[in-house]
C-alpha cells in the first residue's frame, strides 16, 4: 500500500510551485498545515480579519461576495492545484470577499506569521515567494481589468 502524500507532495503539484526547487517545496511545507472542509462548509467570511493564504490540494472552492441586495454571489470557482486568500495575506486588510467549500475539500495552509519565519530563516526564498504572489495578483487584476471592459461597453 502506498503512504499518503506528504505536506510536501502537495504543495509539489500545486501550479505556483513550478519556479521552486524540490528543497524549497520541503522548507515551505514545513510551514504549513493541513485543513480539511465539507461541501457548503465556509472557510473564511467577507470582513474576517485572518491573514492565511490557502492552496487547494482537493476539491472546489467558491469565492463569494455580497451584492448591493446583501445575497452573496459566486465571483469565482478555484480548483485544485490554486491558491487564494493571498490579498489579506499581503496587505493585513479585512477579506474582500467570503470562501466555502464546494465540495469536500482539503487545504495547505500558510499563515502570515510562518511566512514571517520564512522571511527571517530564509529571505531568499521568502523574497522568491513574494514574487510569486505578487505575479500573481498581477495576473488577476489584469483578468478583472478586461472583464470590466467587456463589461461595460
Amino acid at each position: 500500500m502506498a503512504a499518503p502524500p506528504t505536506i510536501a507532495d502537495m504543495f509539489d503539484d500545486m501550479n505556483w510551485s513550478v519556479n521552486f526547487t524540490r528543497q524549497e517545496i520541503e522548507c515551505i511545507a514545513g510551514y504549513m498545515s493541513v485543513q480539511t472542509y465539507e461541501p457548503g462548509e465556509v472557510i473564511f467570511c467577507e470582513g474576517d480579519r485572518e491573514n492565511y493564504m490557502a492552496f487547494i490540494a482537493q476539491g472546489q472552492v467558491d469565492i463569494l461576495k455580497e451584492n448591493r441586495d446583501c445575497t452573496e454571489c459566486v465571483v469565482v470557482t478555484l480548483s485544485r492545484r490554486t491558491h487564494f486568500g493571498e490579498m489579506a495575506f499581503v496587505d493585513d486588510e479585512p477579506r474582500s470577499a467570503s470562501a466555502a467549500a464546494r465540495d469536500k475539500v482539503t487545504l495547505l495552509v500558510l499563515t502570515l506569521e510562518n511566512f514571517e519565519c520564512i522571511l527571517a530563516n530564509q529571505p531568499c526564498l521568502g523574497i522568491k515567494m513574494l514574487r510569486g504572489i505578487a505575479s500573481l495578483l498581477s495576473q488577476r487584476l489584469r483578468s478583472t481589468t478586461g472583464q470590466l471592459v467587456y463589461f461595460r461597453t
